[in-house]
Protein backbone atom coordinates (compact mmCIF):
# COMPACT_ATOMS: atom_id res chain seq x y z
CA UNK A 1 0.00 0.00 0.00
CA UNK A 2 1.38 3.40 -0.97
CA UNK A 3 2.13 5.99 1.68
CA UNK A 4 -0.45 8.38 0.16
CA UNK A 5 -3.25 5.82 0.59
CA UNK A 6 -2.42 4.81 4.16
CA UNK A 7 -4.29 7.68 5.88
CA UNK A 8 -7.46 6.81 3.97
CA UNK A 9 -7.34 3.16 5.00
CA UNK A 10 -6.40 4.02 8.58
CA UNK A 11 -9.27 6.46 8.79
CA UNK A 12 -11.68 3.82 7.46
CA UNK A 13 -10.57 1.38 10.15
CA UNK A 14 -10.97 4.03 12.83
CA UNK A 15 -14.45 4.92 11.51
CA UNK A 16 -15.51 1.26 11.66
CA UNK A 17 -14.13 0.92 15.19
CA UNK A 18 -15.96 4.06 16.32
CA UNK A 19 -19.21 2.74 14.81
CA UNK A 20 -18.81 -0.56 16.69
CA UNK A 21 -17.92 1.02 20.04
CA UNK A 22 -21.47 2.03 21.14
CA UNK A 23 -22.77 -1.48 20.54
CA UNK A 24 -19.91 -3.03 22.48
CA UNK A 25 -20.51 -0.59 25.35
CA UNK A 26 -24.23 -1.37 25.27
CA UNK A 27 -23.49 -5.10 25.56
CA UNK A 28 -21.20 -4.50 28.55
CA UNK A 29 -23.83 -2.27 30.18
CA UNK A 30 -26.50 -4.92 29.73
CA UNK A 31 -24.27 -7.57 31.24
CA UNK A 32 -23.53 -5.44 34.30
CA UNK A 33 -27.09 -4.20 34.84
CA UNK A 34 -28.74 -7.63 34.73
CA UNK A 35 -30.76 -8.38 37.85
CA UNK A 36 -29.74 -12.05 37.90
CA UNK A 37 -26.49 -13.71 36.80
CA UNK A 38 -26.65 -14.44 33.09
CA UNK A 39 -25.80 -17.74 31.53
CA UNK A 40 -23.22 -18.12 28.79
CA UNK A 41 -26.02 -18.68 26.28
CA UNK A 42 -27.77 -15.47 27.31
CA UNK A 43 -24.54 -13.50 26.98
CA UNK A 44 -23.94 -15.04 23.58
CA UNK A 45 -27.48 -14.23 22.42
CA UNK A 46 -27.06 -10.58 23.41
CA UNK A 47 -23.70 -10.46 21.68
CA UNK A 48 -25.31 -11.82 18.50
CA UNK A 49 -27.99 -9.13 18.62
CA UNK A 50 -25.36 -6.44 19.09
CA UNK A 51 -23.46 -7.88 16.11
CA UNK A 52 -26.63 -7.88 14.00
CA UNK A 53 -27.10 -4.15 14.59
CA UNK A 54 -23.43 -3.20 14.78
CA UNK A 55 -22.10 -4.91 11.64
CA UNK A 56 -24.17 -2.83 9.17
CA UNK A 57 -22.99 0.30 10.96
CA UNK A 58 -19.35 -0.79 10.72
CA UNK A 59 -19.67 -1.45 6.99
CA UNK A 60 -21.62 1.77 6.47
CA UNK A 61 -19.01 3.80 8.36
CA UNK A 62 -16.28 2.24 6.21
CA UNK A 63 -18.14 3.06 2.98
CA UNK A 64 -18.96 6.62 4.04
CA UNK A 65 -15.38 7.32 5.07
CA UNK A 66 -13.96 5.93 1.83
CA UNK A 67 -16.41 7.97 -0.25
CA UNK A 68 -15.64 11.15 1.69
CA UNK A 69 -11.90 10.54 1.50
CA UNK A 70 -11.94 10.11 -2.27
CA UNK A 71 -14.02 13.23 -2.73
CA UNK A 72 -12.58 15.68 -0.22
CA UNK A 73 -10.72 14.00 2.62
CA UNK A 74 -7.35 13.72 0.92
CA UNK A 75 -7.43 17.40 0.05
CA UNK A 76 -8.58 18.52 3.51
CA UNK A 77 -5.94 16.40 5.23
CA UNK A 78 -3.27 18.60 3.62
CA UNK A 79 -4.76 21.81 5.05
CA UNK A 80 -3.99 23.34 8.43
CA UNK A 81 -6.61 24.17 11.06
CA UNK A 82 -7.63 27.66 9.83
CA UNK A 83 -7.94 26.46 6.23
CA UNK A 84 -10.12 23.52 7.29
CA UNK A 85 -12.37 25.81 9.33
CA UNK A 86 -12.84 28.19 6.42
CA UNK A 87 -13.37 25.35 3.93
CA UNK A 88 -16.01 23.79 6.18
CA UNK A 89 -17.85 27.09 6.55
CA UNK A 90 -17.64 27.79 2.81
CA UNK A 91 -19.24 24.40 2.11
CA UNK A 92 -22.44 25.61 3.82
CA UNK A 93 -22.86 28.54 1.42
CA UNK A 94 -25.62 28.51 -1.21
CA UNK A 95 -24.76 28.41 -4.89
CA UNK A 96 -24.99 32.18 -5.40
CA UNK A 97 -22.32 32.82 -2.72
CA UNK A 98 -19.78 30.14 -3.54
CA UNK A 99 -17.59 32.66 -5.34
CA UNK A 100 -17.29 34.57 -2.07
CA UNK A 101 -16.11 31.38 -0.34
CA UNK A 102 -13.52 30.78 -3.05
CA UNK A 103 -12.27 34.36 -2.72
CA UNK A 104 -11.98 34.06 1.06
CA UNK A 105 -10.02 30.83 0.70
CA UNK A 106 -7.66 32.49 -1.77
CA UNK A 107 -7.12 35.45 0.58
CA UNK A 108 -6.30 33.10 3.46
CA UNK A 109 -3.29 31.79 1.52
CA UNK A 110 -1.79 35.28 1.67
CA UNK A 111 -1.91 35.36 5.48
CA UNK A 112 1.21 33.78 6.97
CA UNK A 113 1.05 34.50 10.70
CA UNK A 114 -0.57 31.62 12.63
CA UNK A 115 -2.70 33.76 14.94
CA UNK A 116 -3.74 36.03 12.07
CA UNK A 117 -4.81 32.99 10.03
CA UNK A 118 -7.04 31.79 12.84
CA UNK A 119 -8.62 35.26 13.23
CA UNK A 120 -9.21 35.53 9.48
CA UNK A 121 -10.70 32.02 9.27
CA UNK A 122 -12.94 32.59 12.29
CA UNK A 123 -14.21 35.86 10.82
CA UNK A 124 -14.87 34.20 7.48
CA UNK A 125 -16.72 31.32 9.13
CA UNK A 126 -18.87 33.74 11.12
CA UNK A 127 -19.69 35.70 7.97
CA UNK A 128 -20.60 32.49 6.15
CA UNK A 129 -22.98 31.31 8.86
CA UNK A 130 -24.33 34.76 9.75
CA UNK A 131 -23.84 37.02 6.71
CA UNK A 132 -23.81 40.74 7.56
CA UNK A 133 -26.38 43.19 6.39
CA UNK A 134 -29.52 41.87 8.07
CA UNK A 135 -32.26 43.92 9.63
CA UNK A 136 -31.59 43.60 13.34
CA UNK A 137 -34.98 45.09 14.19
CA UNK A 138 -36.79 42.37 12.26
CA UNK A 139 -34.66 39.70 13.88
CA UNK A 140 -35.37 41.19 17.30
CA UNK A 141 -39.11 41.17 16.67
CA UNK A 142 -38.93 37.55 15.50
CA UNK A 143 -36.99 36.60 18.63
CA UNK A 144 -39.47 38.39 20.89
CA UNK A 145 -42.39 36.64 19.18
CA UNK A 146 -40.63 33.31 19.62
CA UNK A 147 -40.18 33.94 23.35
CA UNK A 148 -43.81 35.02 23.70
CA UNK A 149 -45.04 31.95 21.81
CA UNK A 150 -42.94 29.66 24.00
CA UNK A 151 -44.29 31.22 27.17
CA UNK A 152 -47.87 31.04 25.88
CA UNK A 153 -47.43 27.38 24.94
CA UNK A 154 -46.10 26.54 28.39
CA UNK A 155 -49.02 28.32 30.09
CA UNK A 156 -51.63 26.77 27.80
CA UNK A 157 -50.21 23.28 28.20
CA UNK A 158 -50.06 23.70 31.96
CA UNK A 159 -53.74 24.65 32.04
CA UNK A 160 -55.10 22.16 29.47
CA UNK A 161 -52.59 19.28 29.26
CA UNK A 162 -50.29 19.40 32.31
CA UNK A 163 -48.60 16.14 31.30
CA UNK A 164 -47.50 17.74 28.02
CA UNK A 165 -45.95 20.92 29.41
CA UNK A 166 -42.34 19.86 28.81
CA UNK A 167 -43.12 18.73 25.27
CA UNK A 168 -45.00 21.94 24.41
CA UNK A 169 -42.32 24.18 25.91
CA UNK A 170 -39.49 22.38 24.11
CA UNK A 171 -41.25 22.00 20.76
CA UNK A 172 -42.48 25.59 20.49
CA UNK A 173 -39.18 26.93 21.84
CA UNK A 174 -37.20 25.03 19.19
CA UNK A 175 -39.54 26.16 16.43
CA UNK A 176 -39.23 29.76 17.62
CA UNK A 177 -35.44 29.58 17.68
CA UNK A 178 -35.29 28.03 14.22
CA UNK A 179 -37.73 30.61 12.86
CA UNK A 180 -35.64 33.44 14.30
CA UNK A 181 -32.51 32.00 12.71
CA UNK A 182 -34.33 31.65 9.39
CA UNK A 183 -35.43 35.29 9.53
CA UNK A 184 -31.88 36.35 10.34
CA UNK A 185 -30.57 34.58 7.23
CA UNK A 186 -33.49 34.80 4.81
CA UNK A 187 -32.68 38.27 3.42
CA UNK A 188 -29.17 37.22 2.47
CA UNK A 189 -29.22 33.57 1.47
CA UNK A 190 -32.72 33.21 0.05
CA UNK A 191 -35.09 30.32 0.55
CA UNK A 192 -35.83 27.17 -1.39
CA UNK A 193 -38.11 24.33 -0.41
CA UNK A 194 -37.87 20.61 -1.17
CA UNK A 195 -41.16 20.50 -3.07
CA UNK A 196 -44.83 20.14 -2.17
CA UNK A 197 -44.74 16.35 -1.78
CA UNK A 198 -41.94 16.34 0.81
CA UNK A 199 -43.20 19.40 2.68
CA UNK A 200 -46.81 18.23 2.63
CA UNK A 201 -45.99 14.75 3.90
CA UNK A 202 -43.79 16.16 6.66
CA UNK A 203 -46.43 18.63 7.81
CA UNK A 204 -49.12 15.94 7.76
CA UNK A 205 -46.97 13.53 9.75
CA UNK A 206 -45.94 16.12 12.33
CA UNK A 207 -49.51 17.37 12.77
CA UNK A 208 -50.81 13.82 13.18
CA UNK A 209 -48.06 13.03 15.68
CA UNK A 210 -48.75 16.14 17.77
CA UNK A 211 -52.51 15.49 17.76
CA UNK A 212 -52.10 11.83 18.71
CA UNK A 213 -49.60 12.67 21.46
CA UNK A 214 -51.90 15.34 22.89
CA UNK A 215 -54.83 12.95 22.90
CA UNK A 216 -52.79 10.35 24.75
CA UNK A 217 -51.71 12.87 27.35
CA UNK A 218 -55.29 13.99 27.89
CA UNK A 219 -56.69 10.46 28.12
CA UNK A 220 -53.73 8.60 29.65
CA UNK A 221 -51.31 10.95 31.43
CA UNK A 222 -50.12 7.96 33.46
CA UNK A 223 -50.57 4.21 33.38
CA UNK A 224 -50.51 1.25 35.76
CA UNK A 225 -47.96 -1.54 35.76
CA UNK A 226 -48.60 -4.85 37.47
CA UNK A 227 -45.05 -6.27 37.39
CA UNK A 228 -43.98 -4.57 39.62
CA UNK A 229 -47.11 -2.68 40.69
CA UNK A 230 -46.26 0.94 40.01
CA UNK A 231 -47.64 3.95 38.16
CA UNK A 232 -45.62 5.29 35.23
CA UNK A 233 -45.75 8.63 33.47
CA UNK A 234 -46.81 8.30 29.83
CA UNK A 235 -44.45 11.05 28.62
CA UNK A 236 -41.46 11.53 30.94
CA UNK A 237 -39.39 14.72 30.50
CA UNK A 238 -36.53 13.05 28.62
CA UNK A 239 -38.93 11.35 26.21
CA UNK A 240 -40.80 14.62 25.72
CA UNK A 241 -37.59 16.46 24.82
CA UNK A 242 -36.54 13.69 22.41
CA UNK A 243 -39.90 13.81 20.64
CA UNK A 244 -39.85 17.62 20.43
CA UNK A 245 -36.32 17.64 18.97
CA UNK A 246 -37.22 14.96 16.42
CA UNK A 247 -40.37 16.74 15.24
CA UNK A 248 -38.70 20.16 15.12
CA UNK A 249 -35.79 18.71 13.15
CA UNK A 250 -38.15 17.04 10.69
CA UNK A 251 -40.07 20.27 10.21
CA UNK A 252 -36.87 22.24 9.69
CA UNK A 253 -35.67 19.75 7.05
CA UNK A 254 -39.02 19.81 5.27
CA UNK A 255 -39.39 23.59 5.15
CA UNK A 256 -35.78 24.73 4.92
CA UNK A 257 -33.48 21.80 4.07
CA UNK A 258 -29.73 22.20 3.58
CA UNK A 259 -28.74 23.06 0.06
CA UNK A 260 -27.14 19.67 -0.63
CA UNK A 261 -30.55 18.00 -0.27
CA UNK A 262 -32.36 20.27 -2.70
CA UNK A 263 -31.01 19.57 -6.21
CA UNK A 264 -31.73 15.83 -6.12
CA UNK A 265 -35.32 15.25 -7.19
CA UNK A 266 -35.01 11.47 -7.27
CA UNK A 267 -33.98 11.42 -3.62
CA UNK A 268 -37.10 13.29 -2.52
CA UNK A 269 -39.40 11.07 -4.57
CA UNK A 270 -37.91 7.84 -3.32
CA UNK A 271 -37.83 9.19 0.24
CA UNK A 272 -41.54 10.04 0.12
CA UNK A 273 -42.34 6.61 -1.33
CA UNK A 274 -40.32 4.78 1.34
CA UNK A 275 -41.75 6.82 4.24
CA UNK A 276 -45.31 6.28 3.02
CA UNK A 277 -44.69 2.56 2.53
CA UNK A 278 -43.30 2.21 6.06
CA UNK A 279 -46.37 3.86 7.61
CA UNK A 280 -48.95 2.13 5.42
CA UNK A 281 -47.25 -1.23 5.96
CA UNK A 282 -47.32 -0.67 9.71
CA UNK A 283 -51.09 -0.13 9.68
CA UNK A 284 -51.71 -3.11 7.38
CA UNK A 285 -49.60 -5.46 9.51
CA UNK A 286 -51.35 -4.17 12.64
CA UNK A 287 -54.75 -5.00 11.16
CA UNK A 288 -53.46 -8.41 10.08
CA UNK A 289 -52.28 -9.04 13.61
CA UNK A 290 -55.68 -8.13 15.04
CA UNK A 291 -57.26 -10.52 12.57
CA UNK A 292 -54.85 -13.32 13.44
CA UNK A 293 -53.37 -13.34 9.94
CA UNK A 294 -49.73 -14.00 9.13
CA UNK A 295 -48.55 -14.60 12.69
CA UNK A 296 -48.48 -10.88 13.58
CA UNK A 297 -50.74 -11.24 16.63
CA UNK A 298 -47.75 -11.18 18.99
CA UNK A 299 -46.95 -7.52 18.37
CA UNK A 300 -45.21 -5.49 15.71
CA UNK A 301 -41.61 -5.83 16.84
CA UNK A 302 -40.98 -8.15 13.91
CA UNK A 303 -42.31 -5.57 11.47
CA UNK A 304 -40.03 -2.88 12.85
CA UNK A 305 -37.04 -5.15 12.26
CA UNK A 306 -38.14 -6.41 8.84
CA UNK A 307 -39.48 -3.19 7.29
CA UNK A 308 -36.08 -1.47 6.80
CA UNK A 309 -34.80 -4.63 5.11
CA UNK A 310 -37.65 -4.78 2.61
CA UNK A 311 -38.27 -1.04 2.18
CA UNK A 312 -35.25 1.14 3.00
CA UNK A 313 -32.51 -1.15 1.69
CA UNK A 314 -34.03 -1.79 -1.77
CA UNK A 315 -35.45 1.74 -1.93
CA UNK A 316 -32.05 3.34 -1.37
CA UNK A 317 -30.50 0.90 -3.85
CA UNK A 318 -33.08 1.80 -6.49
CA UNK A 319 -32.66 5.53 -5.83
CA UNK A 320 -28.88 5.29 -6.24
CA UNK A 321 -29.27 3.24 -9.43
CA UNK A 322 -31.78 5.68 -10.95
CA UNK A 323 -29.77 8.72 -9.89
CA UNK A 324 -26.50 6.98 -10.83
CA UNK A 325 -24.94 8.23 -7.63
CA UNK A 326 -24.57 6.97 -4.09
CA UNK A 327 -25.56 10.43 -2.90
CA UNK A 328 -29.03 9.95 -4.35
CA UNK A 329 -29.47 6.77 -2.33
CA UNK A 330 -28.11 8.41 0.82
CA UNK A 331 -30.38 11.44 0.52
CA UNK A 332 -33.36 9.17 -0.23
CA UNK A 333 -32.62 7.25 2.98
CA UNK A 334 -32.33 10.53 4.89
CA UNK A 335 -35.72 11.70 3.61
CA UNK A 336 -37.27 8.30 4.38
CA UNK A 337 -36.09 8.42 8.00
CA UNK A 338 -37.00 12.08 8.51
CA UNK A 339 -40.45 11.76 6.95
CA UNK A 340 -41.17 8.26 8.21
CA UNK A 341 -40.48 8.94 11.89
CA UNK A 342 -43.55 11.11 12.64
CA UNK A 343 -45.73 9.00 10.35
CA UNK A 344 -44.77 5.78 12.16
CA UNK A 345 -45.25 7.34 15.59
CA UNK A 346 -48.69 8.65 14.58
CA UNK A 347 -49.67 5.28 13.09
CA UNK A 348 -48.46 3.50 16.24
CA UNK A 349 -50.51 5.75 18.51
CA UNK A 350 -53.57 5.36 16.28
CA UNK A 351 -53.41 1.55 16.29
CA UNK A 352 -52.41 1.00 19.93
CA UNK A 353 -55.85 1.61 21.56
CA UNK A 354 -57.45 -0.88 19.19
CA UNK A 355 -54.81 -3.48 20.14
CA UNK A 356 -55.33 -2.78 23.81
CA UNK A 357 -59.08 -3.31 23.53
CA UNK A 358 -58.86 -6.55 21.54
CA UNK A 359 -55.59 -8.09 22.74
CA UNK A 360 -55.22 -6.48 26.16
CA UNK A 361 -51.53 -5.67 25.69
CA UNK A 362 -49.05 -3.27 24.15
CA UNK A 363 -48.69 -2.94 20.41
CA UNK A 364 -44.95 -3.58 20.51
CA UNK A 365 -44.99 -7.15 21.81
CA UNK A 366 -48.49 -7.81 23.15
CA UNK A 367 -47.30 -7.60 26.75
CA UNK A 368 -50.15 -7.38 29.24
CA UNK A 369 -50.35 -5.84 32.66
CA UNK A 370 -49.38 -2.39 31.39
CA UNK A 371 -51.78 0.47 30.80
CA UNK A 372 -52.44 1.79 27.33
CA UNK A 373 -50.41 4.91 28.11
CA UNK A 374 -47.26 2.79 27.97
CA UNK A 375 -47.61 2.74 24.18
CA UNK A 376 -46.59 6.40 23.98
CA UNK A 377 -43.03 5.84 25.17
CA UNK A 378 -42.73 2.67 23.06
CA UNK A 379 -43.87 4.49 19.93
CA UNK A 380 -41.33 7.29 20.36
CA UNK A 381 -38.25 5.37 21.45
CA UNK A 382 -38.60 2.23 19.34
CA UNK A 383 -39.43 4.17 16.18
CA UNK A 384 -36.59 6.65 16.50
CA UNK A 385 -33.99 4.14 17.68
CA UNK A 386 -34.75 1.48 15.10
CA UNK A 387 -34.83 3.95 12.23
CA UNK A 388 -31.54 5.45 13.37
CA UNK A 389 -29.76 2.21 14.32
CA UNK A 390 -31.18 -0.11 11.69
CA UNK A 391 -32.65 1.78 8.73
CA UNK A 392 -29.82 4.30 8.28
CA UNK A 393 -26.95 1.81 7.85
CA UNK A 394 -29.11 -0.34 5.58
CA UNK A 395 -29.78 2.75 3.48
CA UNK A 396 -26.04 3.40 3.23
CA UNK A 397 -25.44 -0.18 2.09
CA UNK A 398 -28.23 0.10 -0.47
CA UNK A 399 -26.87 3.38 -1.80
CA UNK A 400 -23.40 1.89 -2.21
CA UNK A 401 -24.79 -1.17 -4.01
CA UNK A 402 -26.99 0.87 -6.33
CA UNK A 403 -24.22 3.26 -7.34
CA UNK A 404 -21.80 0.37 -7.93
CA UNK A 405 -24.32 -1.33 -10.20
CA UNK A 406 -24.91 1.89 -12.11
CA UNK A 407 -21.16 2.32 -12.65
CA UNK A 408 -20.84 -1.21 -14.02
CA UNK A 409 -23.71 -0.60 -16.43
CA UNK A 410 -22.10 2.61 -17.68
CA UNK A 411 -18.77 0.85 -18.25
CA UNK A 412 -20.41 -1.95 -20.21
CA UNK A 413 -20.23 -5.73 -19.85
CA UNK A 414 -16.80 -6.06 -21.39
CA UNK A 415 -15.02 -3.32 -19.44
CA UNK A 416 -13.69 -3.18 -15.89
Amino acid sequence: MSRARRPGWAGALVASAVAATPFACLWVLQMRSADDPLTVQARLDMAIWMAVFGTPWMIAAWLLWRAWWRRAGARLSELDGPARLLATAAATLPADRRDWGTAMTAELTQVQDRAARWRFAAGGARAAVFPPGGDLAVVGVAGALAVAATAAAALAAGAVVPAGRVFALTFVGLLGGLATLAVARSRRVGWAGPGPAVAGLALAGIAACVVATTWYLVEYPSYHRTHPPTIGVSLPPVTAVVLAVALAGCLCLALRPPRWLLPNRHAGRFGVAMATTLAVGFVLVSRMGLGGVGGWDGGLMGYLLAAPLVVVLPGSLAAAAVGRSSRTGLWACAWAVALGSPLLIAAWLAEAPRWYRQVGGLLLDGEGGIGVGGNLGDAIWWTLLLLALWAVPLGVLGAAGGSAGARRLRRGPGRR
